[in-house]
């Protein structure tokens, strides 16, 4: 549904200038160029473990094919790693960017007020890689959902700013 939108263009992939008609997958949209009315139009959510664009589209409303219009309100391009990881791959991933001796070795440190500080500063407190990335991969769990209500608003504007550009 999402890309079925957006306007065919000409486009020459080789020297002999063979032209093929593909889709414009270049435009981009952001959340605040669709208008919807009011920060009233929005919730906040936390995703829960598990929880992908297309299950959270499909429990909203009720079509998990609508999962980019979550992703257009949070201006999340990729899913991959701007979306929250599960558990396990989180900590597959840590493994996999410290090694599995470091998981747990000091990251930085922070004083009494979160900031971070030098090793020598007292007091202070060890962040290990771990917690470092289990404080970012939660960061990225609160998102705004557009209300159920708002929904088809949303993507006739979507529609709008795709063919007609802004």
């Amino acid at each position: 549904m999402y890309f079925r939108q957006f306007p065919q263009i000409t486009y020459t992939l080789d020297q002999d200038a063979r032209r093929f008609l593909i889709t414009d997958f270049f435009r981009r949209v952001k959340a605040d160029a669709i208008n919807i009315a009011s920060s009233t139009a929005y919730d906040d959510y936390d995703i829960r473990q598990g929880e992908t664009p297309d299950i959270l589209a499909d429990k909203l409303y009720n079509d998990s094919a609508l999962y980019w219009v979550i992703l257009i309100a949070n201006e999340i391009i990729d899913p991959r790693w701007d979306w929250p990881l599960d558990d396990a791959v989180l900590r597959n991933f840590i493994i996999e960017k410290y090694g599995l001796a470091n998981i747990y070795a000091t990251h930085h440190h922070v004083n009494s007020a979160g900031y971070i500080v030098h090793s020598s500063t007292t007091p202070n407190t060890a962040v290990t890689n771990y917690d470092y990335e289990q404080t970012l991969n939660d960061a990225k769990r609160r998102i705004s959902i557009i209300k159920p209500v708002y929904i088809s608003n949303f993507i006739d504007n979507f529609e709008n700013v795709i063919r007609n550009g802004n």
